[in-house]
């Protein structure tokens, strides 16, 4: 005989109830989750530069061109203007030419003056770029996009080939995503070496990853507020950098270091020569090493900078970080460039 003695009353109504409670439950999360995984993502946009009138071929015109494409933004900071420096006074073309890519939220200030001392040694031409929306009031960076620093490496190596015979490319941070990225495409196929400065191929904030995830750019957002920035140390610094900026400005960055890093790198074969720290804070190691190892260049080099003092290990030599640190890393880049076969490109 069955008892009923311990079983409470309506259990079977009772449990229909907890089991419709159960499966709509169920069924909220996964239209949340479906909801979720819908959302917008930190797009790349298409693989291809900013339409933009080309530099001239002429070197006789090339610094009244810059000026002129320059003097269009009025805002842009003393120092930080795109330019060359001429290896003499004739301003004729040189057998090399060095052209520097500055990184996210820099300027061509952020290690001078080892670009220019570099050129020196070569006996080279230099140009600096100043990459779209830096070097200027920080709103003005909230709207560039990665096609348009796309247009600005392409603008650059144009510019270097007119000034010398091989281009040697030295970039720093996200200047060298910029870098990789160019070196993958068949206008990167003119350049005869690139130097890498604590290379961008990863934050060392891992919550910056969330940018490119569903919702990451609102996820930002609401982390961030709509400007996010930091305080100088000195007025040389705050020349130098855009201390305050949107923070939309973090998306196409956010946006072009994904998209180099899950790149063929095996395509990269230019001549490469990779300085970083393995204390840098600002920009993850492990990322640079892996990268490095992808990367397909039969000549490269990979180099551990041990002499830097520079606070925070990220922008490893410069007048305004660590001038000690300066001679040591322009001796590495000569010597490197002086060994690389003289193959024209």
């Amino acid at each position: 005989m069955t008892s009923y003695a311990f079983t409470p009353p309506h259990s079977g109504a009772s449990g229909k109830l907890w089991l419709r409670i159960a499966l709509s439950a169920v069924a909220a999360v996964v239209l949340a989750g479906s909801a979720f995984l819908a959302g917008p993502r930190n797009e790349f946009g298409a693989n291809m530069p900013s339409p933009r009138p080309l530099p001239p071929e002429n070197i006789a015109l090339l610094d009244d061109w810059i000026k002129a494409s320059e003097a269009v933004y009025p805002d842009i900071k003393p120092g930080n203007a795109k330019g060359i420096v001429w290896n003499a006074s004739t301003k004729e073309r040189t057998p090399w030419a060095v052209v520097y890519l500055h990184g996210f939220s820099a300027s061509r200030l952020e290690t001078a003056p080892v670009t220019d001392l570099v050129a020196k040694a070569l006996g080279a031409n230099a140009f600096h770029t100043r990459l779209t929306g830096h070097g200027r009031a920080g709103a003005a960076m909230g709207d560039a996009t990665s096609q348009d620093w796309m247009a600005d490496a392409i603008e650059a190596v144009r510019i270097g080939q007119t000034l010398g015979e091989r281009v040697l490319v030295i970039s720093c941070s996200t200047g060298s995503t910029l870098a990789t990225w160019l070196a993958l495409t068949p206008e990167g196929s003119q350049v005869a070496a690139h130097v890498f400065i604590s290379p961008n191929f990863g934050p060392k904030d891992k919550r910056s990853e969330l940018i490119n995830g569903h919702w990451g750019q609102k996820i930002a957002l609401a982390l961030q507020g709509e400007t996010r920035g930091w305080t100088p140390e000195t007025p040389v610094e705050a020349n130098a950098w855009t201390s305050r900026y949107p923070t939309r400005a973090l998306f196409p960055m956010m946006a072009m270091v994904k998209n180099v890093r899950e790149s063929d790198l095996s395509v990269f074969q230019t001549p490469l020569l990779v300085l970083y720290s393995e204390k840098d804070e600002t920009v993850d190691p492990i990322e640079t090493q892996a990268a490095f190892t992808r990367i397909g260049a039969p000549l490269k080099a990979i180099e551990t900078v041990t002499y830097s003092k520079s606070k925070g290990q990220h922008v490893l030599a410069g007048a305004i970080k660590d001038p000690a640190a300066v001679a040591p890393m322009v001796e590495s880049i000569v010597q490197w460039a002086q060994s690389l076969p003289n193959i024209k490109r």
